[in-house]
């Protein structure tokens, strides 16, 4: 039984043989590629969707224009407050700040 298993391993040994060998053949290129030589196409597809959407929008908006006032902007600030009473569930002398 030993001798078919050492003689199958020597058949694919052996078959594998030229494998280790083998060098594939790379192409070394010393050319430099030239960016500017690199056509860019831009693609630009229209979504529509489904509404006018000037009509929603300033007259004078552009979204490329940077803000010109970050404080500008209006932010919603919503508190929400908690129902439940926290301190059962917490040790006592309890702070989380410290």
């Amino acid at each position: 039984m030993k001798y078919k298993m050492y003689l199958s391993t020597l058949f694919v040994a052996l078959l594998l043989m030229p494998l280790v060998g083998a060098k594939t053949k790379t192409e070394k290129s010393n050319s430099k590629v030239d960016v500017s030589a690199i056509e860019f196409v831009e693609v630009s597809e229209e979504i529509n969707l489904g509404f006018d959407t000037k009509s929603y929008l300033p007259a004078d908006f552009d979204p490329y224009a940077a803000a010109s006032n970050i404080h500008s902007i209006d932010f919603i600030e919503i508190e929400e407050e908690l129902t439940i009473d926290t301190k059962k569930y917490l040790p006592e002398n309890f702070n989380a700040y410290e």
